[in-house]
């Protein structure tokens, strides 16, 4: 017997009290209904838990059986409420193929739902998780065009597994304190942005994300997860008040993580509040003058043109010249070996320029 089945046996209805009381009194439901001053198909109702015991019917029932209205109401409310979980159950019964649809093994290690194979159970947690009523909110939201995605996750291939990508970030994003949004100390900061991104301190996603909440700005690193071919995504958030760039470790690679956080940067100053960007899914036809936008800043903001121009003077390129031209340029060697690579296909392989390359892996937490 499963829990649903077992809540159903065990369910009585606070007629079966009043039956047993006249019972033990000797009364008879046609002598009950008579005092009470109801018909006995009425009182028939009200005993099969057809009917609610209402404040006026427990009033006349302590009067006549010499029970107190408040017994026969907490019974009612007691009723009601093991009938409304039992209908939920019901509910999140049928739900089960949504909820299979979803990466849960990867959810619960991030403990966004708890660790239960129980599907009622995990139906219930991924409504409260999508602060969604039912499936079909959760998909109007998410698989349609809704005024929260726009466009939506209808055309990729696995619409629920990004859907948990997306709804982690806003969580990470929960968790952080950040000012009124202010595009004007934004551009005033790309030089800090930059410098985080040549130092490459042991904290610099800190600092990255600490520097951007002062400017109203929210940064979120969140690692990828199986299917969810995405590197970032941009939406605003908070009532559309507060811009966020959701990014993800997905290339492990340094150079990829700066043009991508600075791709989306570019979203956030060139385009519109209600736009949502998701970078890396080819199945969502994009707005392609907005995306080149965003890809002509990210180049600028990589390097400049005078500092690609001085490369170009260069006919090979060895470790310390990278280095060299690094320290210059004030950019990572890891950002100037992979834009020296893409001018010179046959260095690619080169293993003492590869060495100059950062990895980078986000941990599986909430920051």
């Amino acid at each position: 017997m499963n829990d649903l089945e077992l809540k159903k046996s065990l369910l009585s209805c606070p007629g079966e009290s009043i039956q047993e009381h006249i019972d033990y009194i000797g009364m008879s439901q046609a002598e009950l209904a008579e005092r009470l001053g109801r018909s006995i198909p009425k009182l028939n109702e009200l005993i099969k838990g057809k009917a609610p015991i209402t404040k006026e019917t427990a009033t006349k029932l302590e009067y006549v059986l010499d029970v107190p209205a408040s017994f026969w109401l907490n019974l009612e409310r007691t009723y009601q409420d093991e009938l409304l979980e039992i209908e939920k159950m019901e509910h999140l019964v049928e739900y089960e193929e949504w909820v299979s649809s979803f990466p849960l093994s990867k959810m619960k290690s991030l403990g966004l739902i708890p660790k239960t194979a129980n599907k009622a159970e995990l139906a219930s947690n991924l409504l409260k998780l999508f602060r969604v009523a039912s499936p079909l909110q959760w998909s109007a939201i998410y698989y349609d065009s809704s005024l929260t995605f726009k466009p939506g996750l209808k055309h990729t291939t696995e619409p629920h597994a990004i859907s948990v990508w997306l709804r982690y970030g806003e969580l990470q994003a929960e968790k952080l304190t950040i000012n009124t949004f202010d595009k004007k100390k934004l551009r005033s900061s790309f030089s800090k942005i930059q410098d985080i991104a040549f130092k490459h301190s042991a904290t610099w996603l800190e600092e990255l994300q600490d520097l951007s909440a002062s400017f109203g700005l929210a940064i979120v690193y969140t690692p990828s997860i199986s299917k969810t071919p995405i590197y970032g995504a941009t939406r605003w958030i908070k009532n559309i008040r507060t811009p966020l760039i959701q990014l993800t470790d997905l290339k492990n690679d340094y150079n990829a993580f700066w043009f991508t956080f600075y791709h989306a940067l570019g979203h956030v100053l060139y385009h519109g509040k209600k736009d949502f960007f998701l970078d890396g899914i080819e199945s969502i036809l994009p707005d392609y003058e907005k995306e080149e936008e965003a890809d002509s800043f990210a180049y600028r903001m990589l390097m400049s043109d005078k500092e690609r121009n001085e490369l170009a003077k260069y006919p090979d390129f060895d470790k310390e010249l990278i280095l060299k031209l690094s320290k210059k340029f004030k950019k990572n060697p890891s950002i100037v070996v992979v834009q020296v690579q893409r001018k010179h296909n046959h260095l690619n392989k080169d293993s003492r320029l590869n060495s100059l390359k950062s990895k980078i892996r986000f941990k599986e937490e909430l920051f």
